[in-house]
């Protein structure tokens, strides 16, 4: 991953560098202008940048949490949670300014795609027939909901009033009742992968023009 290019984004504003195996979504499909987002469709995973206003509902060190909740939100999530959360000092990124505040958060959701949890069945909502056949396996298959480990940033910069938000999310564990599931290339990652991609994300993130905020 050492030769990995830098991907300018919002117009050059921003770069991050972003392997070559993601795909800028805004190329298929329309993408709300604060956001910059990128899939690998072989692994379903996803990186995403949003530029947001400083969230003034939530305090700096509880500023993680709080986007981690609207991310779960957003994706209506069945299940979610946070394993950790830590600030980082501001000398180990010094491309960002001295009075930013950098949070790196740890969690994971269950998510499924598109609407597929309101268009199939559950093991929690489905019939007695298929609460019979979990014993075997198969009932879980009926549940699409798959096990997304979630890597966030937040960069909180109050001189531009601005949280800004990278998120890397790769799946841990696909569901048989996911469309995912139907890529040929469909991959579980692990916990060690995702810490390696996001290492090198957060340590790349950098702002080229800071007209971006205004």
């Amino acid at each position: 991953m050492d030769n990995i290019p830098q991907q300018p984004l919002y117009g050059g504003a921003l770069t991050l560098k972003i392997p070559g195996t993601f795909i800028d979504i805004s190329d298929f499909r329309e993408v709300p202008s604060h956001q910059e987002v990128f899939a690998n469709v072989d692994t379903d995973q996803s990186i995403i940048v949003e530029i947001l206003e400083l969230a003034n509902d939530a305090t700096d060190d509880q500023c993680a949490q709080f986007h981690f909740r609207q991310l779960a939100e957003d994706n209506d999530a069945e299940d979610s949670q946070v394993s950790q959360v830590k600030r980082v000092p501001n000398a180990d990124l010094p491309q960002w300014p001295a009075d930013a505040k950098i949070y790196l958060l740890d969690g994971q959701q269950r998510v499924a795609k598109f609407n597929e949890a309101k268009t199939r069945p559950t093991a929690s909502t489905t019939t007695t027939t298929t609460t019979t056949t979990t014993a075997t396996g198969q009932g879980r298959s009926q549940d699409p909901h798959n096990l997304v480990e979630i890597r966030m940033a937040v960069i909180r910069l109050p001189h531009v009033t601005t949280d800004m938000v990278l998120t890397y999310n790769a799946p841990l564990v696909i569901s048989d009742a996911s469309s995912s599931k139907q890529v040929s290339h469909s991959h579980e990652g692990s916990v060690h992968e995702a810490d390696q991609l996001f290492h090198i994300l957060v340590q790349s993130l950098r702002v080229v023009n800071w007209n971006l905020f205004g």
